[in-house]
């Protein structure tokens, strides 16, 4: 969600999954123009720009810094990003189990309980883990 302060009231904006990323939504929200975003960020305002119209994937230090700007996580501010990101974890992960599945120590046992939390956050149809 969104919020932005209009007359000391907080106004929060709920942030539906169905686009590609808020970053733009954000700045708007907050009033900053792009210039004044990529300056927070470090990036130039084409860098920017290239983002916010998805041409370009967000580097880590710029999910990092629209996580400080506007206190919202990677998952919140770039839903599709983060889906792409989670299914190809989610394929590998079911990848590690299958290879774990001949072994009984305790790391194994370690690594499955691991497997199976991530499973348990995720929001991928997990049923082929």
């Amino acid at each position: 969600m969104a919020q932005v302060q209009r007359d000391h009231l907080i106004v929060t904006t709920p942030m539906s999954p169905l686009l590609p990323n808020y970053l733009r939504t954000l700045r708007m929200q907050w009033r900053l123009t792009q210039p004044e975003l990529a300056a927070l960020l470090g990036v130039t305002e084409s860098a920017l720009s290239k983002v916010e119209t998805q041409a370009r994937a967000p580097t880590k230090n710029l999910l990092l810094g629209v996580e400080v700007i506007f206190g919202q996580s990677a998952h919140e501010t770039f839903p599709a990003l983060y889906a792409q990101t989670e299914r190809n974890i989610m394929r590998r992960a079911a990848a590690f189990s299958k290879r774990l599945e001949l072994e009984n120590d305790d790391s194994t046992n370690t690594k499955r309980l691991l497997l199976s939390e991530m499973i348990e956050r995720s929001e991928v149809d997990n049923k082929h883990l």
